[in-house]
């Protein structure tokens, strides 16, 4: 399947809106597609002003619409998405010398002077370099896709335990991808996803993941599960969760981690604590403590969960002022009925002073790293679990 446009023919005549410049591997003379409609097309169907057959390209992927004295370049919800200098678009205006990327098509913006004179050496430089960084957030969306298309993703489960007995009662779930091409990091793959427009997605693919990869291995116990902030406000969010039982057995408990900092509306999370009740799932506050300890959600909206971040926990056991604010909240947590997890618990020094302040639950590699699970355990051969066979 070629991937080259047809060539525009001559130089554009008046009247047009501009013109589209391909410079084929990005040398030698460009070849120019002439805008001269409004709105002007660009897909892989027929009838497109602008028809490319490449893969990555959607039937109908994205508008040139004049607007006043502007042209206006749409994405029409893309699987892809279209790149205006780099940067992942739903609209915006166009200037003499944008970069577009439509699927693996570079494309130069030409205004309408410009279009009758000979190509700018400066845009073609522009242009080269713009894509030819490996790392580049055009290219770095198409692998995102091919992972999340692919399922290239392999979960990982560390067990929370109680405090007391060291049995586990629960375990989160983390993500690794397996794409040759990007970093296994979930961190590294959410900041891609982020310029790409793609965290929703993402994120979505995580959970499903994480339920379908520990099979029955994990019915006993509860499974926490991610919550990426953008969600929060998307139109598929509850949807997304409706069908999250239908990957997993019943009876296992899920509990959703919602991320301190996203919690920023007392009554939008008032909707989502209903929301998770009438679906059947318990939520935890995530990585409280990391930034604006935002206590008014907290006790308006308590969660099942609260997990104490790592910076708070890791050496606790040498860090009086902060023993001190710990204990403190604890008082008031604890009496809402709330069960807090102390995260990033490395030491035995450090599980008995959380212990003793008041955390019930603990998270962290003196209980256990994350972990895959072998195909058919019970569960992973934790200290204080079940036996089972893991592999780090």
């Amino acid at each position: 399947m070629s991937t080259s446009p047809p060539p525009y023919v001559g130089s554009p005549a008046g009247g047009t809106h501009g013109c589209l410049e391909y410079f084929p591997e990005h040398s030698g003379t460009p070849e120019r597609i002439a805008v001269t409609t409004s709105p002007f097309s660009i897909g892989r169907a027929e009838g497109n002003g602008y028809r490319i057959l490449a893969p990555g390209v959607s039937k109908q992927h994205a508008l040139l619409v004049r607007q006043g004295s502007s042209l206006l370049l749409r994405d029409l919800a893309s699987t892809n998405g279209t790149f205006l200098n780099g940067t992942r678009i739903a609209e915006q205006i166009v200037v003499d010398g944008d970069i577009i990327h439509v699927g693996p098509i570079e494309l130069c913006f030409r205004s309408p002077q410009a279009a009758l004179g000979p190509a700018s050496g400066d845009v073609l430089a522009t242009q080269a370099l713009a894509s030819g960084v490996p790392a580049s957030v055009i290219r770095g969306a198409q692998r995102l896709r091919e992972l999340i298309d692919d399922s290239a993703v392999e979960m990982v489960y560390q067990p929370i335990v109680d405090l007391h007995s060291q049995r586990p009662v629960g375990y989160e779930a983390l993500a690794r991808g397996t794409h040759p091409s990007l970093s296994r990091s979930p961190a590294a793959l959410f900041a891609l996803a982020e310029q790409c427009g793609m965290c929703v997605e993402l994120s979505r693919l995580f959970r499903r993941l994480a339920i379908i990869q520990a099979g029955r291995s994990l019915d006993a116990t509860r499974l926490f599960l991610n919550i990426h902030p953008r969600e929060l406000t998307d139109p598929g969010f509850l949807p997304s969760l409706e069908s999250l039982q239908r990957y997993g057995p019943p009876r296992r408990g899920l509990v959703l981690e919602i991320a301190e900092a996203s919690v920023v509306d007392v009554t939008q999370m008032g909707h989502i604590r209903d929301a998770f009740t009438r679906l059947g799932f318990e939520f935890a506050y995530d990585d409280f403590g990391a930034g604006q300890a935002r206590f008014l959600e907290l006790t308006d909206i308590p969660p099942h969960f609260l997990k104490l971040d790592m910076t708070l926990v890791r050496g606790i056991e040498d860090a009086r002022p902060r023993q001190d604010v710990v204990k403190a909240l604890l008082r008031v947590v604890n009496r809402l009925g709330v069960q807090v997890v102390a995260e990033g618990i490395e030491t035995e020094a450090c599980a008995t002073l959380c212990r003793a302040l008041g955390c019930s639950l603990g998270q962290g590699y003196l209980f256990g790293r994350p972990a895959r699970l072998w195909p058919g355990s019970e569960a992973p051969d934790w200290p204080g679990g079940s036996s089972g066979r893991v592999v780090g």
